[in-house]
């Protein structure tokens, strides 16, 4: 099938062949009626085949056949437009019967399997509201199934679970019946048919809207060399995808394949290609999900909104069940509570506080329903389908990048489901316990019985807890489907993957028969016992007859799953009571069996070589006659089929898939078969306070470890590795310690030094092996008075007296401790052996593979231990880091996908560097438990080499692996390096390794042997010798862990030697508590960030972070817990232990601090009453506010110093951490009392209080809001006062107003006159009639609310038809005026004194006729037919704004020349405001509803610019026929003296017509537009409508018909030959300026050849161009006109040497000196900016030898 096929959608068929029959451009073919009538018919049309019926209706009569009619009348039409324009557009969650053919959805791919009603593979699509769709092999593109052939693809090598895709609905099965509304088991066979072919998917969609951004839908057409040709199913447009965009794709998703022909993906478009005809894709999937359609783009019709798309839409109303928008000006759309950024929603409150009416949202489109009335658009901002991800679950046992549908599988159970919201004839919404997604129970799944609604206050009431089983997960939704019915509770599984091989179930008799007995294990889930395995004996002819007794119908039998199939929805059991009861393990698979291993098979074959056995899962193994039993076999008939016997394997192939088993009675496995020091697996089987028991596998042997067996770092990090465990874990690495006899156990230890010793056959077993002056791991058994006892292994124990415990300080031991023990003496008699833990006596090469081992394994303990880690980095990796913030103590930088970091003061880069520098950063650390990550930016250790991947912006791992190899060549040599100290951590040091590239290594800052301080004195920078302790295999993306271990000796940094106490000092800022000092500057740690300051071992109050108060939040959110901070010492509190401490830049150093904006508050000496401060909101009370003004002083603000209004709930506008800004009342020290004031008015006095109503008088003209309507008028509020009254409906307008809610609403601003006022009855009276207000009081009102919209606007007008080189001649304005007044200065004082007039000059109309030529090329460009600019937003023309930039910017007007823009603007300005649609300055206050424009056109009647803004709101409520009404209206209202204002509406209905109607009802406007208005007007306005639209072929024509009809106007013949030549037409171009010399006046011949000449230079040859103005110059020498039009068209094409030569003949001319000024200073402009100082000396020169000429 090619690609340029096209998909003809039902509900589109008519549509398709009117646009064929009637071609036009714009949005839909359609006129609103006949879209609607195809809407309303879908229902009958749809389904009219045989057998099928509407959906939602049953037993619907088959459809009359109507007579065709072309013809509307009036009346037909205002009562089918009455049936369908009531329809308000509702939040609907989509239901199966709601689902039309052609509806395009985003799905995400939830399962690939075999088709249900097919063997042909399919894919599983989960839709949107719990929809679930199919595609076939056959509906995923036609390349696929050419590329193909005979065999079938595997779609799993092309697609994966969690793939999102765009798909459209083809079929709709509904079951047996065939009916929409069939019930039973026919409702389980509806079937949802959709296809993923690009032509289907995005058929309907214009090229035109194909923009950067767009999420689009294409096949692998092609594989080329440098990427992929796509197949987008558009006609005239493809895609490219290069090599670079799909990289990433193909190693993720891809299998690390490239993608094959027929691939269907979903793209974002990069960028358009200059021919229009090719797009650049990209697949990477952060660039697909983070892709964004420009702030200007629209979509030319809604056929063109594509799924996926993302958009930002304004919220227009919030319903029950969600929100309802609107985007790009005119698309309504709604966002149900499933897909809202916040997850679940609750209750309408909880929605209307997630959305806000004119709320800007952005969200991605779900689906989009074009047969629907309103046309249905679904929308969703939930954050897993914004990222185009899955969110993820909290469970400690799943990894982050599960797909949850794997991680919590169909039948998991939990017992706390909690609901949330109650939707009473749909279902719950509900929590899980521990899990982050959210679940729904279907209203069919909350319980047994039938339920028609659920109640709110029973059973299942909001915050109730049930028992709930999962049913499935809806990727789309990111919701988990459950039922809370027990039934299904209860039942054991719900689907045959859910029943694990070998468990032990419960079961029904359902049938019995000659083969076996058919039971039920669960609802529609049944098994299979083989007569084989019905009784525990042999199989006799006798079994029967036992079966038959044995299993009765409906009896509950207990039974075990020998296999299931899923496929084949096959489950065979076993009813034998040896298989159910055994003890052993199964065998399920060759892979995990081990010789030795033993486990109870069953008999299936006996043959004269032995028997054939059967296991588990259809595994099966051969046992030899010789191992049938322990005596020599004669009769082979002992062994027959069925029975069971206990098989010990000898042998196990698993690539061979055979094995071989004894028979032979063997002992029992006891402790024999384990060693001690030898490392084994085991499998959890309790827990029980401390102590963990296992079964070892594979020899099934009972051990037990404890709790601080589990690492070498007792304490947290042990106890949380111990509550991570649970029952059935396996666990690796157990090493057995000795073995307990008695109890039939063994312990065992997973201590990293003791696991390690034993892999090195270091760990001492056995007394013998001990030897004196050698170093040997163990652990303490026992801490005494006298000493400390430790164990190796096997019960070996020596002892370490007192004196040989610690080098230093009192040692601390504790039991289970991992040490290192030095060998002194071994009795050879008793074998009692002592030992030291000294830190000096153990530090020796033996121990350093084990210290290295001792913090490498806390590493990879942290890690294994973290919920969060940043995976995309490892330690020594670079990357490229963007500087945020810089400050003294430290940077604030930004990496990878937007996450952040900080540098340390002494790892920032050298020289001045700015916030917002890019630079290389290297990962010094990596902290788990913060989730943080250390960088450093110091280009010392950052190689050239990784410097030159950091530009390439990735994460540089350029020397690591050769480095690693360095480094463990050291190792093993035990050589020395030398480390420079980097960062200085609580338990370990980051070091760099100088002579190995900078390597990034760790060393431990605490010792096996010494936990309680630090043995290393240090400090930054500081160089010390090491041992290389521990070389990682590799460090890569996500091995954080993964480092390099150094052993420092402890001999090389002494701990006295001043350099710990300096450490000290440098870290936490004090010593001792005593050694701060009042005034003193330390530096400290953030420990905490409260609401009300910081604690840093002290206190830092709000009033102390900066000289300058903020907000709270924004002050504190630049700290973090652990950041280091100078502080100033304000007060000791030596008593209380207390600190206070200041970060005020004044007190760090105040002989270089800026101005202080909130000086500091010391004391009440400071405080004096009127005095006005700012402060922090410390306590929110009952009776008023206290702010604290520093520290230690708080002032009180009573609640009617508030404010100056009236504050109904005051509370709310306060919170603590607020700043204020407060005068102070009163101050007494004695009471220690300080009284403050809110008020602004006492604040600031000429802030005005609120006004009474002796404040006003009558007459007076004020601002006021909207009260309250009623039927007697409007009760108006003055703004800033206390003061209302009423408007009477009869003071309202000059005419009678019906109804007074249709023009105002509560809150609308008015402004009023005070009619009268009675001070007696405190009563004021209004008036709005727009006779109380003269001209000035509008316009001053208007000055006062818009200034800076109108001064936008205006430069917006005066850049209106500007070309592209006119806006750049606008940025570079500065620089041109000031060289332009520069070059003035400079030859005004070389003419001084020869200026003329030159009136009598023939010449002198130069001037005039070069603004006509400049104000002709804006006839050319026809500016004033530009598409209407509603405010709205809305576009006329169906094209984006940045389209019609670019088409406004190709206009000819760049042939002007630079001194003619000024009139040219001016020209342009008054022509926008005769022609134009002057609706720019209503963006500001444009009115929200119909009723607005009602009321702005009772007093305006006569104003187009509200007519038309009118008629543009009605478009972007799809009201075409109403927009067209408002238009007829206008033309009947506006008076007939205001020819220009119905100029302006007839425009207006043409482009209307244009792009909403068909070519019959343009006509008709188009003729009755020329019968009222100028008809060459007219025809100039509908020529560049459809050229705008790209009727290329229409505007031909009509050009045409204008050349022959207003064949004497040079604009009709300039206009067409732009047309021609803009489009390419060249020659066609040419020979109109010969067909318009023949036809024009000759006054009008120069005027259209100067334009001809300069549309040749830009859009034909400039040669041609230059040809043209030399023959017109050869005869007009003296018109400087032309020669300055010359001249600029030659400036523009960019041949100097051209420029000088026309600039030295016209400077040769006889002129007038007034015209010769004007080209020297021309040449002189134009000398500096393209010439040299030399050449600017020339043109001097020659001026000056012109004006001397003059004098002689």
């Amino acid at each position: 099938m090619s690609a340029t096929k096209e998909f003809k959608a039902p509900v589109t068929k008519r549509k398709q062949k009117e646009e064929e029959d009637f071609p036009r451009g714009g949005a839909s073919g359609l006129t609103p009626l006949e879209y609607k009538e195809i809407a309303h018919q879908a229902d009958t049309s749809l389904f009219s085949e045989p057998g099928s019926k509407p959906s939602g209706v049953a037993g619907s009569e088959p459809a009359k056949k109507k007579r065709k009619s072309t013809k509307k009348t009036a009346n037909s039409e205002v009562s089918f437009e009455n049936s369908f324009d009531k329809k308000k557009l509702n939040v609907e969650i989509l239901s199966f019967k709601r689902l039309t053919e052609g509806t395009k959805l985003l799905g995400c791919i939830s399962g690939i399997s075999h088709g249900r009603d097919s063997d042909l593979p399919e894919l599983i699509v989960s839709l949107p509201n719990n929809l679930t769709g199919f595609v076939d092999i056959s509906e995923l593109s036609d390349e696929l199934i050419q590329a193909a052939g005979d065999t079938l693809p595997d779609l799993k090598e092309q697609y994966f679970i969690g793939q999102w895709v765009q798909c459209v609905i083809i079929g709709l099965q509904y079951g047996a019946s065939g009916g929409a509304a069939a019930s039973g088991t026919d409702k389980q066979r509806r079937k949802i048919i959709l296809s993923l072919k690009p032509f289907i998917v995005n058929a309907g969609v214009k090229p035109v809207d194909i923009a950067v951004g767009t999420f689009v839908s294409g096949a692998v057409k092609s594989v080329e060399d440098h990427g992929y040709i796509v197949n987008l199913g558009i006609n005239g447009l493809h895609g490219f995808l290069k090599n670079s965009e799909a990289k990433m794709y193909q190693r993720i998703k891809n299998n690390d394949k490239p993608l094959t022909v027929g691939q269907v993906l979903t793209f974002s478009v990069l960028s358009m290609e200059s021919n229009k005809k090719t797009v650049q894709l990209t697949v990477d999937a952060m660039k697909v999900s983070k892709a964004l359609l420009g702030d200007k783009f629209s979509f030319s019709e809604v056929g063109s909104i594509m799924p996926g798309n993302v958009i930002e839409a304004h919220i227009t109303e919030i319903q029950d069940i969600g929100a309802v928008g609107k985007f790009m000006g005119h698309f309504d759309a709604t966002i149900d509570y499933f897909h809202t950024s916040k997850g679940i929603i609750t209750s309408k409150k909880e929605l209307e506080e997630t959305f806000k009416v004119n709320d800007k949202v952005r969200a991605r489109v779900l689906y989009i329903d074009l047969a629907s009335q309103p046309t249905r658009i679904g929308l969703s901002n939930a954050k897993h389908i914004m990222g185009l991800t899955q969110p993820n679950t909290t469970e400690s046992e799943l990894g982050s990048k599960i797909f949850p549908g794997k991680a919590i599988p169909i039948g998991r159970s939990f017992e706390t489901v909690t609901v949330k919201r109650i939707d009473p004839r749909h279902g719950l919404l509900c929590t899980i316990d521990g899990v982050d997604i959210p679940a729904y129970v279907h209203i069919s799944r909350v319980a047994d019985e039938h339920l028609a609604n659920i109640s709110a206050t029973g059973k299942f009431r909001v915050d109730s807890t049930h028992r709930g089983v999962v049913l499935g997960y809806d990727p789309v939704d990111g919701l988990l489907q459950m039922s809370l019915q027990e039934s299904m509770v209860d039942q054991p599984f719900l689907r045959i993957e859910d029943i694990a091989v070998g468990s032990v179930v419960k079961g029904t008799v359902a049938k019995v028969s000659d083969k076996g007995v058919i039971v039920s294990l669960a609802k529609n889930i049944k098994g299979f016992v083989p007569l084989l395995h019905c009784v525990d004996s042999a199989v006799t002819t006798s079994t029967k007859k036992h079966v038959d007794e044995k299993f009765k119908e409906g009896k509950s039998i207990k039974c075990r799953v020998l296999s299931t199939d899923a496929t084949e929805g096959r489950v065979i059991l076993t009813c034998k009571d040896s298989l159910i009861s055994s003890k052993h393990p199964i065998f399920t698979s060759l892979d995990s069996i081990t010789p030795g291993s033993l486990s109870d098979g069953v008999i299936v074959k006996v043959n004269s070589h032995g028997c054939i056995v059967s296991f588990f899962n259809n595994v099966k193994a051969f046992a030899h006659i010789s191992e049938l039993q322990e005596t020599h076999v004669n009769n082979l008939s002992i062994f027959q089929p069925g029975q069971v016997k206990t098989c010990r394997v000898l042998e196990v192939n698993a690539t061979e898939q055979n094995m071989k088993v004894s028979f032979k009675k063997s002992s029992e496995v006891d402790l024999g078969s384990v060693e001690v020091g030898s490392i084994h697996k085991g499998k959890i089987v309790t827990i029980k306070k401390d102590l963990i028991h296992l079964t070892l596998k594979p020899s099934e042997t009972k051990a037990v470890i404890h709790s601080t067996h589990l690492s070498d770092h007792l304490g947290e990090q042990a106890d949380r590795i111990f509550a991570s465990l649970k029952e059935g874990m396996i666990i690796s690495d157990l090493v057995v310690l000795s073995k307990d006899e008695t109890r039939g156990s063994v312990m065992v230890t997973k201590k990293p030094i003791l696991v390690l010793a034993a892999k090195e056959k270091k760990l001492i077993t056995e007394r013998a092996g001990l030897k004196e002056g050698h170093v040997y791991p163990a652990f303490v058994r026992q801490v005494a008075k006298f000493g400390v006892f430790v164990e190796f292994a096997n019960g070996i124990e020596a002892l370490a007296f007192r004196h040989s415990l610690s080098d230093a300080s009192e040692a601390v031991f504790v039991r289970n401790q991992s040490v290192l023990a030095k060998v002194l003496r071994v009795d050879p008699t008793d074998g009692k052996t002592e030992v030291s833990l000294k830190p000096s006596d153990v530090s020796s090469s033996e121990s350093v593979v084990f210290q290295g081992e001792f913090l490498a394994a806390f590493f990879k303990q942290l890690e294994r231990l973290a919920k969060k880690t940043d995976s995309t980095v490892s330690v020594g990796a670079c990357t490229l880091a963007d500087v945020k913030a810089v400050g003294k103590d430290e940077w604030t930088i930004s990496y990878g996908a937007n996450k952040s970091a900080s540098v340390a003061a002494n790892q920032i880069k050298e020289g001045k560097i700015k916030a917002g520098t890019k630079c290389a950063a290297k990962v010094l650390d990596v902290d788990f438990e913060q989730d943080t990550v250390d960088f450093t930016l110091k280009d010392s250790l950052i190689s050239a080499e990784e410097a030159k991947e950091i530009k390439a912006n990735k994460f540089s791992t350029a020397n690591i692996s050769k480095n690693l190899t360095s480094l463990a060549a050291l190792q093993k040599a035990q050589e020395t390096v030398e480390a420079v100290v980097e960062l200085v951590k609580d338990d370990y040091l980051v070091m760099s390794i100088p002579e190995v590239n900078n390597m990034i290594a760790f060393a431990a800052t605490r010792s096996l042997n010494n936990r309680k301080d630090r043995f290393i004195g240090y400090k930054i920078g500081e160089k010390v010798k090491a041992l290389v302790a521990y070389v990682p295999k590799s460090q890569g993306k996500g091995q954080a862990a993964e480092r390099v271990i150094l052993s420092i000796e402890q001999a090389s940094v002494s701990p006295r030697n001043g350099v710990a106490k300096e450490a000290k000092k440098g870290t936490s800022g004090i010593a001792e508590f005593e050694d701060v000092k009042e005034g003193s500057v330390i530096s400290a740690r953030v420990a905490n960030i409260p609401h009300t300051g910081m604690d840093v071992f002290g206190r830092i109050h709000l009033t102390n972070l900066a000289d300058t108060y903020a907000p709270s939040e924004t002050l504190l959110k630049n700290f973090k817990k652990g950041q280091l901070l100078k502080c100033f010492v304000l007060q000791v509190d030596t008593s209380n232990k207390k600190i206070d401490l200041s970060l005020r830049p004044s007190r760090l150093a105040p002989e270089n601090h800026s101005v202080v904006h909130d000086p500091e508050v010391k004391g009440f000496s400071d405080l004096a009453a009127g005095g006005i401060l700012q402060g922090y909101v410390s306590n929110v009370a009952d009776k008023g506010l206290f702010v604290a003004l520093s520290h230690k002083l708080s002032g009180r603000v009573k609640i009617a110093e508030l404010s100056d209004d009236y504050l109904k709930d005051w509370k709310s506008h306060f919170t603590v951490g607020q700043v204020v800004k407060a005068k102070i009342v009163n101050v007494s020290e004695a009471h220690h009392q300080i009284e403050l004031t809110l008020k602004a008015s006492q604040i600031d006095p000429s802030i005005k209080a609120i006004q009474t109503l002796a404040d006003f008088t009558k007459g007076e003209k004020v601002k006021g809001t909207i009260k309250a309507v009623k039927d007697i008028g409007v009760f108006i509020k003055i703004d800033n006062s206390t003061v209302s009254g009423l408007c009477h409906i009869s003071e309202i307008s000059e005419n009678h107003v019906p109804d007074v809610s249709k023009l105002y609403s509560v809150g609308d601003p008015v402004k009023a006159k005070i009619l009268d006022i009675d001070m007696e009855k405190k009563r004021i009276s209004f008036g709005l009639k727009s006779s109380y207000f003269e001209e000035a009081d509008a316009e001053v009102d208007e000055d006062e609310k818009d200034e800076d919209v109108e001064s936008a606007e205006g430069s917006d007008e005066e850049m209106e038809g500007a070309s592209d080189d006119d806006v750049e001649m606008g940025e570079n304005d500065s620089d041109a005026e000031e060289d332009e007044e520069e070059s003035d200065g400079e030859v005004d004082n070389i003419f001084a004194g020869h200026d003329d007039s030159d009136s009598e000059d023939a010449e002198e109309d130069g001037a005039e006729e070069e603004t006509k030529i400049a104000d002709d090329d804006s006839d050319v460009e026809m500016t004033d037919a530009a598409p209407l600019a509603v405010a709205s937003g809305f576009n006329w023309d169906g094209k984006d704004d940045a389209e019609e930039d670019t088409k406004s910017g190709d206009s000819d007007s760049d042939d002007d020349s630079d001194d003619e823009r000024s009139s040219k603007k001016k020209k342009a300005k008054k022509q926008a405001a005769v022609v134009q649609d002057d609706t720019a300055d209503l963006e500001s206050q444009a009115p929200q509803v119909a009723s607005d424009y009602e009321r702005l056109l009772l007093g305006s009647p006569n104003s187009s610019y509200l007519w038309i803004n009118y008629m543009a709101f009605q478009l972007q409520l799809s009201e075409i026929s109403k927009a067209r009404e408002i238009g007829q209206r206008a033309l009947k209202s506006i008076s007939f003296r205001e020819e220009q204002e119905k100029m302006n509406v007839w425009v207006a209905l043409m482009n209307l017509e244009n792009t909403f109607g068909s070519a019959d009802t343009l006509e008709e406007v188009f003729k009755n537009a020329v019968q009222t208005c100028e008809p060459k007007k007219i025809y100039l306005q509908l020529v560049k409508i459809y050229e705008r639209s790209n009727k290329i072929e229409l505007a031909t024509e009509l050009y045409t018909t204008m050349t022959k009809k207003f064949g004497q106007s040079s604009k009709v013949w300039t206009g067409f030959g732009h047309f021609q030549l803009h489009h390419g037409n060249l020659e066609a171009g040419r020979e109109l300026l010969q067909r318009s010399l023949k036809s024009l006046p000759k006054r009008k011949h120069i005027k259209t050849i100067s334009k001809f000449a300069q549309l040749e230079f830009k859009y034909g040859e400039p040669e041609r161009g230059r040809t043209i103005f030399e023959g017109v110059m050869s005869n007009y020498p003296k018109r400087i006109d032309l020669w300055s039009v010359y001249i600029d068209m030659e400036v523009r094409n960019g041949e100097q040497d051209a420029v000088r030569r026309l600039f030295a003949r016209v400077v040769s001319l006889k002129l007038s000196s007034k015209k010769m000024k004007f080209f020297f200073k021309k040449w002189l402009a134009y000398e500096k900016d393209n010439g040299d100082e030399e050449s600017v000396e020339e043109v001097k020169r020659r001026a000056l030898a012109y004006v001397e000429s003059l004098s002689a």
